[in-house]
């Protein structure tokens, strides 16, 4: 078998599972909160983990990891790294309002404080996360000849898989009914949904840059503003209108928003 492939089932088994082994962890050993367990920490390392064996000991090696910054002719794809997801949201909030279903409340200097504690924590979680998907899965899939599309997708389905158990038992019911009125089921399926999207924008900043570094900005400019804007009560949507409106990667026009930009970019060649 290929050691490339050999080594890409090996993650996607680690991370699929590991969500699974944390909630199996949680039933032995209980904790007042799923958000702050045993089991999350376990989701949230072991593909780190795998990256680290699998590229240490398992033959992958470090040339493709990206840590370099390769800041030198990419400066326009490090601006889009931070301001793709601030842009696409106040579009969709603006065309909301419009529409008349959304508000908005509260001011954008009580938003600072809620931006920087998000992008605080985000830094820390993305870490794992970015490392494992753009530092590993999308330059493999690469090094195995995948064209771009294909590449983005699958490291989207794994990550996906990834998120399940998260979205089940980690993140709980209860947080999920005060961010959106569609519920758990519809929730789950906009959320798998967005993450192809999703996949393929940082997965191209990854690819087009050569560093994992743009992603991992991007990644942190959604996780930061994206459900803190609907659970600290800056937008407020009418029933059901998340599913078009939501300032989240789980709304049809921040998907669109996504796929045309992610496809802009896939088309693009290099030096243009």
């Amino acid at each position: 078998m290929n050691k490339t492939f050999r080594n890409i089932v090996i993650f996607s088994a680690v991370v699929i599972a590991s969500g699974w082994i944390g909630v199996w962890v949680n039933a032995q050993i209980p904790s007042p909160s799923p958000q702050q367990s045993l089991g999350l920490l376990l989701w949230i390392t072991l593909p780190l983990l795998a990256v680290l064996i699998l590229r240490g000991i398992g033959g992958d090696g470090w040339a493709d990891f990206g840590l370099k910054l390769n800041l030198r002719g990419n400066g326009f794809w490090y601006a889009l790294s931070i301001l793709i997801y601030p842009l696409a949201t106040a579009l969709t909030v603006g065309l909301g309002a419009a529409t008349g279903t959304l508000s908005t409340h509260r001011t954008f200097s009580e938003l600072l404080p809620v931006l920087g504690f998000g992008l605080a924590a985000s830094l820390i979680k993305n870490i794992g996360e970015e490392f494992a998907w753009r530092g590993y899965l999308t330059p493999r899939f690469q090094t195995l000849g995948l064209s771009g599309f294909a590449n983005h997708a699958l490291t989207a389905l794994i990550w996906g898989l990834w998120h399940l158990p998260y979205w089940l038992f980690f993140l709980g019911s209860d947080v999920i009914n005060q961010y959106t009125s569609l519920g758990q089921g519809w929730f789950i399926a906009l959320g798998l949904i967005g993450l192809f999207p999703t996949s393929l924008v940082y997965g191209e900043l990854r690819l087009k840059t050569g560093s994992l570094w743009p992603a991992y900005l991007a990644h942190n400019m959604t996780n930061a503003l994206s459900a803190s804007l609907i659970l600290e009560g800056f937008v407020k949507l009418k029933p059901g209108a998340e599913f078009i409106f939501s300032p989240n990667l789980d709304g049809i026009l921040m998907m669109t928003l996504f796929w045309a930009i992610g496809l802009w970019m896939l088309k693009r060649q290099p030096g243009q």
